[in-house]
């Protein structure tokens, strides 16, 4: 499913919405398991790919989100978290990536092998400052709070998130909104955003727009992560855009969750046509063995948007990052936007 067709390869990207979890390289989990001595159910790519990839579409979000733990095994180690960012750039550089925000779950990530969070923290800084410095792109960081983990470790994530503000730009609320509404974290993400830490939620995922309407009332986020289902209801598409909050839009994630029934039913083209801030992520690449190419073909190819209205998604995504602005207008220059 990976794409590196010059049409889409060669254009300037954005990208904002992606989970470094997601992201590992097979052969890189082969090789920090045999490091580490770590239990795997292939030692070859083709023999583990069945086990750490999402080919077709699955029943929901929660059986893909069950597809993560071998990769959640990966992270073993600082330097072994190091190499999954770097290699994250290196991939994303050789798809002309100018802006990309990544974002990781500390409490869930470190968990497996009860890495220490700032030592690992440590170790994805120096992979970014390698990859600004060679790879010419300006990287965000975005610590996510896995809702199933419970609100105190959303508490948790948001102090370290807050303590790290220097480098960490903003958090995110992922995992699944149905088990885990907005209403147990509203303190937490308040108190994130006080402390001026960027805002983005997952919601309107595998939920209905009721979802994003409670989220957006209840925390005021300045993006929503996928926000697909506010396509059911005018009032929502409204909401979203009289306060201007941008969707982090993944197509080809939304059709292996199953929260859209099919690639061509999905909604990125009509939201844009209603005026709302949509822009254009691969989310899980690896896992959902995907890249940010592939899903500007599906947004192009597919769905039917312009190239045109695909420059204008990555000056939405420029616009709402939470990097610097000096940051964010050397990113438009790049950009050509």
């Amino acid at each position: 499913m990976k794409n590196f067709d010059p049409k889409y390869n060669d254009i300037p990207k954005t990208e904002i919405h992606v989970h470094l979890e997601g992201a590992i390289r097979t052969s890189t989990i082969i090789d920090i398991a045999k490091e580490h001595n770590l239990d795997l159910p292939a030692y070859d790519v083709e023999g583990l790919n069945p086990h750490v990839k999402v080919y077709d579409q699955w029943e929901s979000l929660d059986a893909v989100l069950g597809a993560f733990n071998i990769a959640q095994r990966s992270i073993a180690s600082p330097q072994a978290f190091e190499r999954i960012a770097w290699e994250y750039f290196e991939d994303s550089a050789r798809q002309n990536v100018k802006l990309l925000e990544v974002r990781f779950s500390p409490d869930w990530a470190f968990s497996g092998h009860d890495l220490n969070w700032d030592a690992a923290l440590d170790g994805i800084l120096r992979a970014k400052s390698r990859a600004e410095s060679q790879l010419g792109m300006a990287i965000g960081l975005i610590a996510i709070a896995s809702r199933s983990m419970g609100v105190e470790s959303c508490e948790k994530t948001v102090d370290w998130a807050i303590c790290h503000q220097d480098v960490i730009h903003g958090i995110d609320l992922a995992d699944s909104e149905a088990q885990h509404p907005i209403s147990e974290f509203v303190r937490p993400v308040l108190r994130a955003k006080d402390a001026g830490l960027g805002i983005t939620i997952h919601s309107g995922e595998d939920t209905p727009a009721s979802a994003v309407i409670e989220t957006i009332q209840a925390v005021g986020p300045e993006r929503i992560g996928h926000g697909i289902h506010i396509i059911e209801d005018m009032a929502a598409v409204e909401m979203v855009i009289e306060n201007g909050i941008t969707l982090e839009v993944n197509p080809w994630s939304n059709y292996l969750t199953n929260s859209v029934p099919t690639i061509e039913s999905h909604p990125l083209k009509k939201l844009f046509d209603l005026g709302v801030r949509v822009t254009i992520n691969s989310d899980d690449p690896e896992i959902l063995e995907t890249n940010l190419n592939n899903e500007y073909r599906i947004a192009h190819e597919v769905l039917g948007m312009s190239m045109e209205e695909i420059k204008i998604c990555n000056r939405f995504a420029v616009e709402a990052s939470f990097l610097s602005e000096a940051e964010k207008n050397v990113a438009m220059k790049e950009l050509k936007i």
